[in-house]
């Protein structure tokens, strides 16, 4: 095991227990990569360390890339979500500790609906350039520029049908400018980004796959459909030791390596992709205030009529009581012999 690897680790343990959240590596209720539309619970603050790396089968099996993420989530009520990325390290080939990532700030807006089964949210980020390194190899494309992002969310959840099957849908897609200076929807550098996923519980945990990638859009001659960054990712979320809800996933690389010649025209665009990847993350819960929801808002007022009740019925009572005393109090007064 890498120097890299073991520090990795070592990182990802030194975080508090008791974790029970399902976030995405970005930040924000979800699967790995694919947004829930529907956001945390309000007054809910997560934080979700997580380990990627690259490893290669060529000669000895040995790792050749490492990223190390931290998502933050906050519920900030049943319709509004806060998620923020950071990126602390991200490896450059040339030191033990490598510089930081870009960062992503995002708010996720979802619209309740009445009908259980399906749900659907809108999510918008901006991407901040705070990277040393832009368009490393093996991850997606990124630039120097700060750029923005708009994406839809739906959900399909057979829980809530009469099937009850517990299976959860979730469908993401949108669009990525990565450059705030340049043309919207124009640019060669623009992508459709998002996917789809599901889960399966399994007692305490939840299996889950995806199919998730960023596509050019505007560059179709110098980036064919099999180029872009795309991969399907298999993963087991479960609780472990110390209750601490833990992800390990695997993601398999369905990106087509273009030729020497194609890179050497279009090193921008065209590179290799990871060709698959391990993830290991942990998830940290934290409740920071509370928002009743429509049903416990219910049971209150509920209980709080039952107490007016009560306390109408004790005043009566004590009415009845001190009237009949008063009266007791006369009646004794009558048969007073001297009266």
């Amino acid at each position: 095991m890498s120097q890299k690897l073991i520090i990795f680790l070592i990182f990802l343990f030194l975080v508090m227990p008791r974790a029970e959240a399902q976030v995405t590596i970005y930040g924000g209720k979800g699967l790995l990569r694919i947004q829930d539309a529907e956001p945390l619970t309000a007054g809910r603050l997560v934080i979700n360390p997580s380990y990627l790396g690259f490893y290669t089968s060529e000669g000895n099996s040995s790792a050749e890339d490492h990223n190390l993420n931290i998502g933050l989530s906050m519920g900030l009520s049943r319709k509004f979500e806060f998620f923020a990325q950071l990126v602390p390290y991200q490896d450059d080939q040339k030191h033990v500790w490598g510089p930081i990532g870009d960062t992503r700030v995002g708010l996720k807006f979802h619209r309740p609906s009445p009908n259980r089964f399906f749900q659907w949210g809108v999510l918008g980020f901006a991407k901040f350039p705070t990277a040393i390194n832009h368009n490393v190899r093996f991850e997606p494309y990124s630039t120097k520029d700060p750029g923005w992002a708009l994406m839809g969310l739906w959900n399909f959840d057979f829980k809530n049908t009469a099937s009850a099957v517990p299976l959860k849908f979730s469908f993401n897609i949108g669009y990525m400018d990565h450059s705030w200076y340049d043309r919207y929807f124009s640019e060669k550098k623009d992508q459709l980004i998002g996917g789809f996923g599901f889960k399966f519980p399994i007692r305490s945990s939840i299996l889950y796959s995806e199919l998730t990638g960023e596509l050019f859009i505007n560059n179709t001659e110098t980036v064919p459909m099999s180029y872009n960054s795309m991969r399907v990712t298999q993963g087991l979320r479960f609780v472990g030791p110390w209750d601490i809800v833990m992800d390990i996933a695997f993601d398999y690389g369905l990106s087509t390596k273009p030729t020497i010649l194609e890179q050497a025209k279009h090193p921008e665009f065209l590179k290799r992709y990871a060709d698959w990847k391990i993830i290991l993350g942990l998830s940290v819960r934290h409740t920071l205030f509370r928002v009743l929801t429509p049903e416990e808002k219910l049971i209150k007022q509920q209980k709080e009529e039952e107490l007016r009740k009560l306390e109408a019925i004790r005043k009566k009572r004590e009415k009845v009581s001190k009237e009949l005393e008063e009266m007791r109090e006369k009646l004794q007064e009558k048969k007073d012999p001297n009266e």
